[in-house]
């Protein structure tokens, strides 16, 4: 199988068979619906508050899992879900370890393809952390300690905050970092795939809209994770990003893990790897980069 690159070396069939990832992983429901499991006992097992307003529209809400205490670090969690799929209540599970690490975890929602854009999901993705930012104070969140951390095309969605489609009224994504897991910096080869049925991109579209393509507006550092069972194309998304971008730091793979299960590692406490986002968003020296 090759690789898809910026050079656009590659073929419709490697783009399928490296993105299509329901048909390589037949599996994904089944594991899917165990997220939406442990994230109802999460949701019950924690204080939170669910649907806070940071729009107008009903796709423009955030559910906060707040730690215990008051000027704690955050992270925004972005689901992922190729754009079309997928609800901030689907993750919820990501909130229990962190939250007992210090760590207020916010989970925002945005529209979906094809009802929505890829430009309309951005731009709630900046509506959202900008919110954060404002509302830090009241919610127990130091300003300054705001990373934004995405699954799959919420990686893409995160990684977007760091160019100038983070910038809300001139200033930059308020964000101390960026953290990806299974993250898509570069959205060219999903063109000609069934995944951009929904989707409709065209190739200048999907050039516009690629982090990997694109300048960086902000400082903030990111971080890239995905496990060793990726795909080829996904694993070399982060390479393109790392090629295009400096200060960002590949995390080593995650072992045994592919792009859903990779996901797990929020349920296991210890966890070298949750261990590793855990320091990050405190600021700490984060482990296990490569």
């Amino acid at each position: 199988m090759r690789n898809p690159t910026l050079s656009g070396r590659h073929t419709p069939a490697d783009c399928e068979a490296n993105y299509n990832l329901r048909a390589r992983h037949p599996d994904a429901l089944a594991l899917m619906s165990d997220w939406q499991r442990h994230s109802a006992s999460a949701r019950e097992a924690l204080e939170h508050v669910a649907d806070a307003r940071f729009g107008d529209t009903g796709d423009e809400r955030i559910d906060i899992f707040p730690a215990a205490r008051r000027d704690a670090c955050a992270v925004m969690f972005i689901h992922g879900g190729y754009w079309q799929a997928g609800d901030k209540r689907d993750v919820s599970f990501v909130a229990p370890l962190l939250v007992r690490a210090g760590i207020t975890v916010a989970i925002n929602n945005y529209a979906l393809a094809p009802g929505a854009s890829l430009d309309t999901m951005v731009a709630q993705t900046r509506k959202a952390i900008h919110w954060l930012h404002r509302n830090a104070a009241r919610l127990g969140i130091d300003a300054n300690r705001i990373y934004v951390m995405g699954h799959s095309a919420g990686g893409h969605l995160a990684a977007m905050m760091l160019t100038a489609h983070g910038n809300e009224n001139g200033a930059s994504a308020p964000v101390r970092g960026a953290i990806a897991l299974s993250g898509v910096f570069d959205l060219v080869p999903l063109v000609e795939t069934s995944i951009n049925r929904a989707l409709g991109l065209d190739a200048a579209n999907a050039a516009r809209l690629s982090p990997a393509r694109l300048a960086r507006h902000s400082t903030a550092p990111i971080y890239t994770l995905v496990g060793e069972g990726e795909t080829a194309g996904f694993q070399m998304q982060r390479t393109l990003l790392g090629g295009q971008w400096r200060d960002v730091h590949h995390l080593t793979a995650v072992a045994g893990r592919h792009h859903y299960n990779i996901l797990d590692l929020f349920r296991e406490p210890g966890n070298p790897w949750l261990n590793s986002i855990i320091a990050v968003a405190r600021g700490e020296s984060s482990l296990g980069i490569e």
